[in-house]
């Protein structure tokens, strides 16, 4: 007959010694309970039972599930799946868009120029002229280098880090709701996790219902070349076939210099191409 081979536990230094230790531990917590209770009331923890979970062989495990999410990680986790679908789903687009420069509190603007943008992912921006008037050094001082941060930000090793997402910004949900450009809206704080001409501080209005943004204002994290002085931004967005793409945008400065300058800038026109379906559903 065979006989099978037992593994003997109860001799084996190192098992003496764990309950030696477990033991000891025991008696330490039954007395501090005793000390400041009067009696132990372990109930079925009791010394034996608590020796025997660090007896050699004892498996104990306890599961722990995901910690529960709060209203605030809800709201971020959308912001992020919005701005996400954006992402993923358009290839591209094209626009017209005219901007306008404001000097002192002027009706009429002392420069403007009216330009066609075409983005591709990837590839980035592309600019064509389309009409110009007014001062050409305000064009240059302004409109030019706004065209080239776009062109910047539109690039495939920068859009990443300008999106309006967790990645990017420390985002704080505020406890009201408002409407704005007709839409019940979550408002939230944005801190920009590093300093960047292309981050702001600020707010953003996004839908209570599908978190797509709606507004954008605040001031920028670190200095705009194109404008001295001070400065606040605001963007407002429309759906344009289910994404929220801008249709106006507002950049107010003052200095000694330049005195108060307004840049407005109107978009229209808008082409969607959308991306194809495995396209994606690769990104996401």
């Amino acid at each position: 007959m065979t006989q099978h081979k037992h593994n003997d536990h109860s001799n084996h230094p190192h098992s003496f010694r764990t309950l030696r230790e477990t033991a000891r531990l025991s008696h330490m917590i039954l007395t501090r309970l005793r000390n400041s209770t009067g009696a132990p009331r372990l109930g079925v923890f009791s010394a034996a039972g608590i020796a025997c979970l660090a007896a050699p062989g004892f498996a104990f495990q306890t599961t722990i599930g995901p910690t529960p999410e709060t209203p605030a990680q809800a709201i971020v986790r959308r912001i992020d799946a919005a701005v996400y679908a954006r992402e993923s789903d358009v290839a591209g687009y094209s626009v017209q868009e005219h901007y306008a420069i404001y000097r002192n509190g002027e009706a009429n603007p002392s420069a403007e120029q009216t330009i066609r943008t075409v983005f591709r992912v990837g590839a980035g921006k592309d600019f064509t002229a389309i009409s110009q008037s007014g001062s050409g050094l305000l064009r240059s001082a302004v409109i030019d280098k706004v065209l080239a941060g776009e062109k910047e930000m539109s690039q495939a090793d920068t859009r990443d880090g300008v999106l309006v997402d967790s990645a990017n910004y420390e985002i704080t949900p505020e406890p009201v709701q408002a409407q704005m450009n007709g839409r019940q809206c979550v408002i939230v704080d944005l801190k920009p996790r590093r300093k960047s001409s292309h981050l702001f501080n600020g707010k953003a209005w996004v839908d209570a219902e599908d978190f797509m943004v709606v507004h954008l204002e605040g001031s920028p994290s670190q200095s705009v070349s194109f404008l001295a002085g001070e400065t606040t931004v605001s963007r407002d967005y429309s759906r344009v076939e289910g994404f929220p793409m801008a249709f106006h945008a507002e950049a107010h400065s003052h200095s000694f210099l330049l005195g108060d300058t307004v840049l407005k800038i109107d978009y229209s026109g808008y082409q969607i191409q959308h991306a194809a379906p495995a396209v994606a559903a690769t990104k996401h």
